[in-house]
Order: C-alpha cells, then structure tokens, then sequence
C-alpha cells in the first residue's frame, strides 16, 4: 500500500501537530506532506522528510495564514507529489482536503473540525480582525469547503461533536477517533498538597480564562493561570480588580506545566473545544476538571466521577462546581483511568483499523 498523509502547517508543537507526528509514527512508511513547516520546531518523523508548498517560501506566507487562506486551495494544488497513492489520510482542519492525491486515491480525512475560516470565522481573533478582508471570501471559502468533503471517501471526526457537525455541515458520517495524548509523560505525582486550581490556555478570547479567574474568586480557591497571549494584561487586571489570588505563569515548560497539573486541586476549562486535550492531559496527573458541558467535554469528561461539567458559560455554576471539586471527593485513579482512554497507543491502533479493517495490529 502507498500511502500519503498530508496535514495544514506545521507551526508548533501543538494538538494538531502532535496528532499528525503520531499518524506518521502510525505509518513510518507513509510520505509526508503540509501547507508550510517551522524548521526550528522539533518533530519525529523517523527522519522522513516533510514535503511543503510554495506558502513556505516566505515568512510573511508562513505567518499570516488568516491573511494567505485564500491561497491554500491553490496552494494544495500546485504542491509537488512524489508518487500516485492507494490511500491518502489528509489531517485537516482548514484547506487540505484538496490535497491532489485525494481525488484518486481512497481517501480518509481526520477531521479536527469543519473549517472554522468559513463556518464560524469569528471564533479566532486574528480573524476577527481581518473580517474586513476576509468577508468577501468567506462564503466562497464555504462553497469550496462543500465541494472539497466530495473528494473525501471516509470521515473521522476527534469527537462526538465534530462527527456531529460533519454530518450537519458535509451530509456525511463519520466515525470518532479521539486524537492521541502523551498519557506517559503525563502521570501523578507523590501524594502532592492540592491547593490551588489551574486555569491554562492562550490568552484569546474564547478560552474564557476571565470566566475561570470570576468562579475561583467567587468560590474563595486561588487560581494560577499558565499559558500565553495577547491578553494577558487584560487577565490580569480583572484578578486585581477582583482582589482574587491569582498567579500568573508565562510559557511553563513542559516539566512545569506536568508540575502544576500534578498539584492542581482542579483545572478549570470553560472553554468550547471540539476535543481539548487539557482536560486529558490533567486527568492522566490524577486531577479533576471543571468544563462546560458542551464539544469535546462530553467525551473527556465523566460528570461526578473525573469532574463536573456545567450546563452554560455562568460564572456562578463553575463556581459552584469548583467549590465541589475542592472538596477533595473525587478519586485521583479514576481520572487516570478514565486519561488511559487516550493514550497514542490506542490512537495509533484505531487509526490502522479505520484504514485497515481486519488487518492484525501491532499493539502499539
């Protein structure tokens, strides 16, 4: 069988990313593809080298995709391609559905959304502010967007909520695979002192760390927030103007990042993801989540066993859970247990299923 699997950018060492190295892992014969790569981030890909397009000549292409995205469909298709292929996985969260090989070979798409460009612009910022830009291309973006899912011979969607919107969105069905986390970095502690919540994500608007910031004040626990972004003074004000404890840690490492985990009472996610690996990734430390009830939290997240999910973005009711939460009830082997659910290995089995009906696995 030859094999193609082609993702977006390669920008950093995010879900995305690391999904599409762990396909590669799945696949070590398989070549590479992507819109545009960052050569100073660090990916195993078995020394196989990464095939990219012509938006990775330039900085300014590679940067601003929300301003190059009516350049990908184009893009995709003048990428030079080694080889015709049997089958062909696009990991695809934008444009590269019209990948070129697709259309002749079978092909599986890995959905981690429906292009959120065309079908719910505003969520990004750095859309939002290119609207003036964009807009004109949005609805000729959508209608590509349709014709691209006909190429597609087999949907995977990360969640049940995405699976969801493919069908609503593409008249398709498709199965769930659930994207692969690092549950073997990620592990409990030594019996650490759990006394703060953790709040971690980029610093834009829909991660809503303001919502986390207003329940752990409200509920009296104090919070650290870890991550980055544009508004990070923003964040910080509201904790002053709130009198809350809230500490503030920058771009944690890895090392840090498993550390607060670890010795979190609870990380509060108030956000609208289509999967979210934090929720995962803190519950594979032994610790709980409060989430919304709604996109890939449904999945994640087991109410009254790993955590609680709360019925809408309201600072009272994620107070009210978090409060619970510090009661110190829920058992750290279930969140484990429920993270295991997770792992790359499991990632890696499911997706050779999904290619390879019946065919024996490896274990790994």
């Amino acid at each position: 069988m030859r094999l193609a699997i082609a993702h977006e950018w390669l920008a950093s060492r995010a879900g995305s990313e690391k999904t599409f190295e762990a396909m590669a892992g799945a696949f070590p014969d398989a070549d590479l593809y992507a819109l545009t790569r960052e050569e100073d981030v660090d990916f195993d890909f078995g020394r196989r080298p990464v095939t990219t397009t012509f938006l990775d000549r330039f900085a300014f292409t590679r940067h601003r995709r929300e301003l190059t995205l009516p350049l990908m469909p184009l893009a995709w298709r003048l990428i030079d391609v080694r080889a015709p292929y049997d089958k062909v996985i696009t990991s695809s969260h934008a444009c590269v559905k019209a990948f070129p090989p697709g259309k002749a070979a079978e092909h599986y798409c890995y959905c981690y959304a429906p292009m959120r460009y065309a079908w719910d612009p505003d969520i990004d910022t750095r859309t939002a502010r290119s609207q003036a830009v964009l807009r004109p291309a949005l609805s000729l973006m959508r209608r590509w967007d349709l014709r691209s899912a006909d190429h597609v011979d087999h949907f995977a969607g990360i969640s049940t909520a995405v699976a969801e919107r493919i069908t609503a969105f593409y008249g398709r069905e498709a199965r769930v695979i659930h994207p692969p986390v690092d549950t073997e970095w990620y592990t409990p502690g030594d019996k650490p002192v759990r006394e703060r919540a953790l709040a971690i994500s980029r610093f834009i608007p829909y991660k809503r760390i303001d919502l986390a910031i207003e329940a752990c004040a409200r509920a009296g626990v104090p919070l650290t927030v870890a991550g980055w972004g544009p508004r990070e003074g923003e964040l910080r004000s509201l904790a002053s103007a709130l009198g809350a404890d809230v500490r503030f840690e920058i771009k944690p490492s890895d090392d840090r990042l498993r550390e607060l985990y670890r010795s979190s009472l609870a990380v509060v996610f108030p956000a609208n993801e289509d999967f979210g690996i934090v929720p995962v990734e803190a519950q594979a430390c032994g610790t709980p989540v409060v989430a919304l009830d709604v996109g890939g939290s449904r999945d994640t997240v087991l109410h009254g066993e790993t955590g609680y999910r709360v019925p809408s973005p309201d600072r009272d009711l994620l107070a009210e859970a978090v409060r619970e939460v510090a009661k110190g009830e829920i058992s750290e082997a279930t969140c484990r247990r429920n993270a295991e659910r997770f792992s790359v290995a499991r990632f890696k089995r499911e997706l050779r299923e999904w290619l390879e009906p019946g065919a024996p696995g490896d274990g790994g």
